[in-house]
This record gives structure tokens, sequence and C-alpha cells, in this order.
């Protein structure tokens, strides 16, 4: 086999990668009442069935970077999918072990996360070291599509492992679906040369993120944290739509699945024509920006008067339409603005804010879903919060001065 029929091969193997760290959350939000009821845990244990997962997760990508330049790409990806392993055999035997069940449950996840940490961030360095050109950008095409493939089939496919098997039995299919990748990165994937002039110090590392932030914290910490908010408000609601599913409308199985993938396939869609749409102009940039940003306020803003179910699913998809505008421009932003040697570490800081607001939404969302008006008035202020600040700090944005 040539080597450009071997790269051809390993593209879609990568786009696994991406799928992994996906599934790790989003498969599990329509378990969550079963899970519940079964180990008798409260809301706020069932939102840190979720949360366990992404705050590790989030922990290990800025670092990630660092440590595969250190030590390999190969190693560090094939050792995150080892976690993964290990952690899903131990979430899934948890069910067994009666007194201490939720606390295997909650390390299982633990090891999880910190192996989830280790694989859409490695798939892209590991396509930026092996394709260029229009090569690269390809393959980069088809790590979105497995990502976003993910988040539209990841509730009704942990609906449907409910439904044949039992809530556990998607962290056997979780552990299926890391070995698989793990033979067939360990067959196809050849071990890449160290960038020596990269092997910095960890103090280094750090030196340089404080001197970035230092410099251009003005612009970053606004769109870090508009990021972050609009993931906490999207998964927080996703947990209480699965709960309000199955408690108020006696919604379950698969049908809860393909619900809670309702406001995920307009998310989806919406990204892809944004992609499209944005290209390679400024102006547009700062109309998917902003006009994502206010779709999302407006949807909080009617949920609180109106929030039975078809309000829920058309409001939530609202909003996640809105995210479909403002997070690729948003990303684009940030990769744009920032030079060649600064934009890994921002971009891996970037994605690590993200994946706590994936973390805190549900646990927050737990607590907040005891009133439910407060929930939906905290929700909107949020969202108010945040594009006031993304307006504030909008001139200190640097693709706002100069073309991308």
């Amino acid at each position: 086999m040539n080597q450009t029929s071997s790269k051809t091969m390993l593209v879609p193997i990568l786009g696994l990668l991406p799928l992994i760290m996906v599934l790790g959350n989003s498969m599990f939000i329509p378990l969550l009442p079963e899970v519940q009821a079964e180990l008798q845990l409260t809301p706020v244990q069932a939102g840190l069935v979720l949360t366990v997962f992404s705050i590790p997760a989030a922990v290990m990508i800025p670092l990630i970077g660092f440590m595969s330049d250190r030590f390999g790409r190969k190693k560090m990806v094939l050792s995150s999918l080892a976690l993964i392993m290990v952690g899903s055999l131990c979430s899934g035997i948890a069910l067994y072990l009666h007194e201490a069940s939720f606390s295997f449950l909650l390390f299982g996840r633990l090891l999880q996360g910190i192996g989830a940490g280790g694989t859409a961030p490695l798939a892209m360095a590991l396509v930026g070291d092996l394709f260029e050109g229009r090569d690269r950008s390809q393959a980069l095409g088809v790590l979105e599509v497995f990502n976003g493939v993910g988040k539209v089939i990841s509730p009704i496919l942990g609906a449907f492992i409910a439904v044949v098997f039992a809530w556990y039995g998607s962290f056997y299919f979780y552990f299926s679906l890391a070995a698989i990748t793990f033979v067939a990165l360990l067959v196809h994937l050849r071990a890449s040369p160290l960038k020596s002039e990269r092997r910095f110090s960890f103090k280094k590392y750090v030196s340089m993120i404080g001197s970035v932030l230092k410099r251009e914290g003005k612009w970053i910490i606004p769109i870090f944290f508009t990021n972050g908010v609009a993931l906490f408000l999207l998964f927080g609601m996703l947990y209480f739509l699965s709960f309000e599913l199955e408690g108020v409308y006696d919604i379950v199985g698969m049908m809860r699945g393909v619900y809670l993938a309702i406001p995920l396939l307009a998310l989806g869609i919406v990204s892809y024509w944004t992609g499209i749409f944005v290209g390679e102009s400024v102006e547009r940039m700062k109309q998917a920006l902003f006009f994502g940003f206010f779709l999302i306020v407006m949807a909080f803003a009617c949920l609180i008067y109106y929030h039975q179910l078809i309000g829920l699913l058309l409001f939530l998809s609202l909003a996640a339409g809105g995210m479909g505008l403002f997070l690729p421009a948003a990303s684009t932003a940030v990769t744009s603005s920032v030079g060649k040697e600064e934009r890994g570490f921002i971009v891996s800081l970037y994605n690590m804010v993200r994946f706590l607001g994936v973390a805190f939404g549900p646990v927050i969302f737990s607590v907040w879903m005891v009133n439910l008006t407060q929930m939906y008035y905290w929700s909107f202020f949020l969202a108010l919060v945040s594009i006031f600040i993304l307006t504030a700090f909008w001139s200190c944005i640097p693709f706002v001065k100069q073309c991308v």
C-alpha cells in the first residue's frame, strides 16, 4: 500500500477521535433519568455523571498539545484511548458494586474524561502533521463531519442502547468504539517525529500563555466567556429537557433521544451553513457573531413566557441555531487573530473554556430546576450579560480592524 492510500485510509480513522469526544457526554444525556432512578441519585448527583467527564477533559485539552510535543502524538493518542477503555469498563461494572456504585461510576467517568481530552485535539494536530494544503483542509473537513454527525446521533444512539440493552450498555459500546479506534491507529498511524524546536519546558509554556492573555486579554476573555456561556446554556437545557420529557410528557426510550437530537440538528445545520456563508469575509463574521448571540438572547426571553413542549423544542432549537451562527464565527476570530506560534495554545485554552461550559451546565441546571421560573430568568439574564460584554469589548477584537 502506497503512502497516499495509507493517508487516505487514516483520515476516517482520525475522524473517529472527535466522534468519541462528542459521544462521551451527549450520548449519556437521555440516560440520566434511568441512572438516577436505578442508583437512587439526587438531580445534582445525576448532573455530576456529565460534569465529572467534562472537567478533566477540559483541563487536559491545553496540556495535551504540550505533552504530545514532548512524548509524541501516537503515544499520547493511544494512551488517551486506553484510559477511555479502562474508564468505560469501570463505569460499566459500577452497577454491581452496590454501595460503591455511584463512586465507582464517577471514577470511571473521570478516567474517560481524562482520555477524551486527548482525542479531538490530537486528531487536529495529527492532520496538521501529516497533510498540507488542500489535503489538510479536506481532512479537517472530514473531522468536522464526524463531529457534527456525532452531535446529532449521540442522544438517539444513547436512547437506542438503553432500549435494546440497558443504560450501562452505553459504556460497553463506548469501550468498543475506543478499542476499534485504538487498534486502527496502532496499525495505520506511524509515529510522527518530535518537533524539537517546539519542545520548550512546561514553565516556558505557562509563561507564554500568561504573556498572550496579558497582551490580548481585552478581546480573548470576552470571546472565551461568551462561548462558555453559550455551551453552558445549551447543555444545561438539554439536561433539563431529558428529565422534562420523561417526568412531565412521558416521552421515553428512542423518542426521547429523537427529541433531544432536534436542537443539536439545528446547531449542526446552521454551523455548516455559517462556514459557507462567512468564508473569508470580515463583515459576515461580524454579522454571524452578533446576530447569532442575539438569537440566543431572544430564544431565552421567549422561554420565560412560553415553555410548554412545543415552545421548549422551538426556542431551544432557535437558541441552538443562534449558536450555529455564533460559535463558528467566534472560532474564526480566535484562530485568525493570533500569530501562528501562539495559535496552538490559545486554541487549546479556547476549547478548554468551551468544555467547562459543557461541564457546569448540567450541575447548575440541576439546582435551578427546583424553580423553573427562576431557571428561565437566570438563563435569559446570563445570555443578556454575555451579549453586553461582547458588545462592550467588540472594538478590541483584531479582525474588526484588519482583514483576516
